[in-house]
């Protein structure tokens, strides 16, 4: 069962929230420096097709990875980097997660992006989101609130 409870009306929706990327965006920094990595791509945007702020990183290690967040949710989740076309993402842990979780930010986890989608979740949804449900069918928590819903 999840511990991340973010579901709320327009969670899944299209969210640009200038203080939240701000934070956000400082909180990226500050983590990847602590891995000895650095930020590689710029930010990009929620839009039509992606419901999250999106940036590209690579750790100390060499992994290149993205750093999401949903500013509807304050959520903040980590994927690895892969075709952008792909609309499912493939969820990674959050590097630094005590960085944003300091600064108010949640932190999903995995385990918690790859549970089930359970009817319980989406009773706080709205009418419309809870269509777009049915009819794109995502599989995974994760999906519905790192989506690619148009």
């Amino acid at each position: 069962m999840p511990h991340i409870d973010p579901l709320r009306a327009g969670v899944t929706m299209p969210c640009r929230d200038s203080a939240a990327r701000a934070t956000w965006l400082a909180s990226v920094h500050e983590s990847i420096r602590g891995t000895g990595g650095a930020v590689t791509t710029s930010v990009e945007e929620p839009t039509v097709g992606r419901n999250y702020y999106r940036i590209g990183v690579r750790l100390g290690d060499g992994k290149p990875l993205c750093i999401l967040l949903n500013a509807a949710a304050a959520l903040v989740a980590a994927a690895q980097q892969r075709d952008p076309h792909l609309v499912t993402l493939l969820f990674a842990e959050v590097p630094g997660g005590e960085i944003y979780r300091r600064v108010g930010l949640r932190v999903a986890t995995t385990a918690e992006l790859e549970a089930p989608i359970e009817d319980r979740y989406l009773q706080l949804l709205t009418d419309e989101e809870r269509r777009d449900v049915t009819y794109h069918r995502p599989h995974r928590l994760g999906d519905l609130l790192f989506n690619w819903f148009d």
